[in-house]
C-alpha cells in the first residue's frame, strides 16, 4: 500500500469495495479511515488523522482524550505505545487481544476483543412491537433512531453514519427492560433503510453479546477489535 494513498484520505468508493475484506485479522486501511470518519460524524468529533501507520482521533472526552486506531499490528503501535504512560490515551487495531498482548509494555490493560462486522446481504424485515413508536431524524450525513414507548420512554437508540463509500452503525443500544422484543432489530432495520447510497459497505464493532445479535441479522465478522489503556492512578 503506498503511503501516498494512505495520506491522501478519500478514496474513490469503489476502492473500498473491490478490496478483500473478509480476512479474520486485519483491515484495509482505506475501509478503516472511511469507518473512523463515519464515526467521527456521527459523534462530532475530528476527523481520523493518519499517524504512526494508522489514525488518531482527537475524542476530548472524561474518559478518553485521544485514541489511535491501527488496521493490524506494527512497529508504529509498538513505538507509539512505549511513550505513552497517562489514562485516558487508547490504542486500537483490528487484531485480536491475545495477537496485541506481547506488543505493548506490562503496563498496558487490554480486555477481550470485540468484533469488526459487515452487513452481509438484504437484512429480515420485523415490525415494531405494539406499545412503540420511532423517531427518525437526518442531519446531513447522520441518522438518528429513537424508540419509545405510549408514555414516551426511551427504549432502544442508535445512530448511522456515511461517508466514503461506508455506512457506520453507531451506539446501537436497548434499553434492559425492553430487550427481547425485537427493538434493535427495527433499529437496525431502520437505520439500513436510511442509507443513500445503497451499495455502502455497512460496518460496526460489536461485543460478544452483540455479535450473537447481529449474525441472525445476517451480519459477518471481518476482523478482530482489540483495545488497551492504561489504568488510571
Amino acid at each position: 500500500m503506498a503511503l501516498a494513498n494512505l495520506h491522501g484520505m478519500a478514496n474513490p468508493k469503489g476502492t473500498i469495495r473491490r478490496r478483500g475484506m473478509m480476512n479474520t485479522e486485519g483491515l484495509d486501511p482505506h475501509l478503516l479511515h472511511a469507518w473512523l470518519a463515519a464515526r467521527s460524524l456521527a459523534r462530532g468529533l475530528p476527523m481520523p488523522v493518519p499517524e504512526h501507520g494508522g489514525f488518531r482521533v482527537d475524542t476530548g472526552s472524561e474518559m478518553e482524550t485521544v485514541r489511535w486506531v491501527f488496521p493490524r499490528m506494527g512497529d508504529g503501535l509498538k513505538e507509539l505505545a512505549r511513550t505513552i504512560h497517562q489514562p485516558r490515551q487508547f490504542l486500537k487495531v483490528c487484531e485480536t487481544s491475545e495477537a496485541l498482548r506481547p506488543a505493548l509494555p506490562a503496563h498496558w490493560t487490554i480486555p477481550a476483543s470485540s468484533h469488526v462486522m459487515r452487513a452481509n446481504g438484504p437484512m429480515p424485515r420485523r415490525q415494531l412491537a405494539d406499545g412503540y413508536s420511532i423517531a427518525v431524524e437526518q442531519s446531513g450525513p447522520v441518522t438518528s433512531v429513537r424508540i419509545v414507548t405510549d408514555t414516551g420512554i426511551l427504549a432502544a437508540s442508535g445512530y448511522g453514519a456515511e461517508t466514503d463509500g461506508v455506512f457506520v452503525y453507531d451506539r446501537i443500544v436497548t434499553e434492559p427492560e425492553h430487550r427481547r422484543k425485537g427493538l434493535g432489530h427495527v433499529l437496525m432495520q431502520t437505520l439500513h433503510e436510511a442509507r443513500r447510497d445503497l451499495a455502502s459497505v455497512e460496518l460496526l464493532v460489536a461485543t460478544n453479546d452483540g455479535r450473537a445479535l447481529y449474525e441472525t441479522l445476517g451480519w459477518k465478522k471481518i476482523a478482530s477489535y482489540a483495545s488497551a489503556s492504561i489504568v488510571g492512578m
